[in-house]
């Protein structure tokens, strides 16, 4: 009979079995290369980074080209030169208010004298003073052109008016323009004459020849009959063989030039006219007779 090895044998043979076993398993799972290396693991891939988020162009695109800018008017060299203001109030026919410059002026119409509304009431003196404030009404943009003297004895700048820029000093653009001959054309003012400022009074003058033939205004019916304003036998001293008077707004009496009744309104008019319409001659300035 065999004899049996003791057991306290028997169990490290069954532990040095059981590892060999393992062994085997494992090399028959893992490959080993020729050169009996064990092979190299591959490194983890890094992880992927987010996607930037996409960036605007940093170039503008290009801007579209603004349309050319009309070209401003270039006034002519011998245009009026004018000074913009604004109405700020009315007067009376040939007196209003403007703010030049951030001040305010009374202004005196130049070369022109419409009836009077203050001190009585002269013929179409109310008619006139609308005229003016319906032409220029207040808010409404002027330009006023100065003459030679500046300002009368009242302190009040002297002007013409023009309703509208002058570009040539032309007789159709005094005519359409210029309020101070629109008065005298439509026969609500009379040629009134200070020199040195006389710069359109040959235009002033035969738009009163023009009023008065057409019997507008002053010239008419409604102007008062001969108590209506006594216009100019012309521009300077008279026609040829004619001799030449002078008479006031409200006065009776003609006068001779330089008289110191003048001083307030001096109208010239033709002797034979003064005495057809009942003027008397001054006893002061003893003029022709």
């Amino acid at each position: 009979m065999r004899r049996l090895l003791p057991i306290r044998l028997l169990a490290p043979l069954l532990l040095v079995t059981v590892l060999l076993s393992g062994c085997a398993a494992e090399a028959a799972r893992v490959p080993v290369p020729d050169d009996g290396r064990p092979p190299a693991t591959a490194p983890e891939p890094p992880p992927a980074e987010p996607a930037a988020p996409p960036q605007p162009d940093p170039t503008p695109p290009p801007a579209t080209p603004a349309p050319p800018a009309e070209p401003q008017p270039v006034p002519p060299a011998d245009a009026p030169r004018v000074t913009q203001a604004v109405v700020a109030g009315h007067t009376d026919g040939d007196t209003a208010r403007f703010r030049v410059g951030g001040a305010e002026e009374r202004v005196r119409f130049i070369g022109i004298d419409t009836p009077e509304v203050y001190g009585g009431v002269e013929p179409l003196g109310r008619e006139s003073s609308a005229y003016t404030a319906r032409a220029i009404p207040v808010g409404a943009t002027v330009w006023l052109e100065t003459d030679i003297e500046l300002r009368d004895r009242h302190g009040r700048l002297l002007a013409y008016v023009w309703l509208e820029r002058p570009r040539a000093a032309s007789d159709a653009e005094v005519r359409a323009k210029m309020l101070n001959a629109r008065l005298v054309l439509d026969g609500f003012a009379q040629t009134s004459t200070y020199p040195p400022n006389v710069r359109y009074v040959d235009h002033f003058t035969r738009y009163q020849t023009e009023a008065r033939e057409a019997q507008r205004g002053l010239w008419g019916a409604a102007g008062g009959g001969t108590e209506a304003p006594a216009p100019p036998a012309s521009a300077g001293s008279g026609a040829p063989g004619t001799t030449t008077v002078f008479i006031t707004r409200t006065g009776e009496k003609y006068h001779a030039d330089g008289c110191r009744h003048l001083a307030r309104s001096r109208i010239p008019i033709s002797l034979a006219d003064a005495k057809a319409r009942g003027y008397e001659p001054c006893s002061v300035c003893d003029p022709p007779r």
